[in-house]
């Protein structure tokens, strides 16, 4: 019971920013269905525990070598995907169609799912030294991730539907900037 209490901390942890991505991508999109939201948050869920598990099997040298530039990666590819929703938020005209995060492009999709799983990397390695069975350690990561992710996509919808004139599109390109610019303080400052 212990090891699945500390597993499920560190799932819940790790899902954070897949929630925060989540909310900012169905506030801002505008196609999504139900099929499209499940898909989001399953390829989700499904990085976050490839990371883990490809993380544990690299185990220590490469580990090292990952956590070099990883803060780098993440703050990288969501700078690009923030920077470009933001930028595109501030010029729109009042005719032009608003910009969004297109939930149904794989590219879009799997770059989000990287960056903000590569934190899952350097806990597949930690579970490695801790002896946490990584195939039960990556079910829940997968599980609760792909849960948080789904509640993020239905929240941000209910945001989308209630704040019609809110400036989402900027909101949500300051959430991913924001979530990238932390990743790399914590890796910064903390020397991880």
């Amino acid at each position: 019971m212990k090891e699945f209490l500390e597993i499920l901390l560190i799932a819940i942890g790790l899902s954070m920013d897949s929630l925060t991505v989540s909310l900012a991508a169905a506030s801002t999109c505008k196609r999504k269905n139900l099929f499209v939201f499940i898909r989001f948050a399953f390829t989700l869920g499904f990085i976050q525990a490839g990371f883990a598990i490809a993380g544990w099997a690299a185990g220590t040298e490469l580990g090292k070598y990952l956590a070099e530039f990883d803060h780098w990666i993440a703050f990288g590819l969501l700078l690009i995907i923030g920077g470009k929703m933001l930028y595109e938020g501030i010029v729109h005209k009042e005719h032009e169609e608003k910009p969004e995060i297109n939930m149904n492009s794989f590219f879009v999709v799997t770059g989000l799912g990287i960056a903000t799983s590569i934190d899952a990397a350097a806990v597949g390695v930690s579970l490695s030294f801790v002896g946490l069975n990584i195939w039960i350690s990556a079910a829940i990561i997968f599980i609760v991730t792909m849960a948080f992710s789904y509640f993020g996509l239905v929240s941000g919808n209910v945001i989308r539907k209630k704040i019609r004139r809110f400036p989402v599109e900027i909101i949500g390109g300051l959430f991913l900037i924001a979530i990238g610019v932390k990743t790399l303080i914590e890796h910064l400052v903390n020397g991880c």
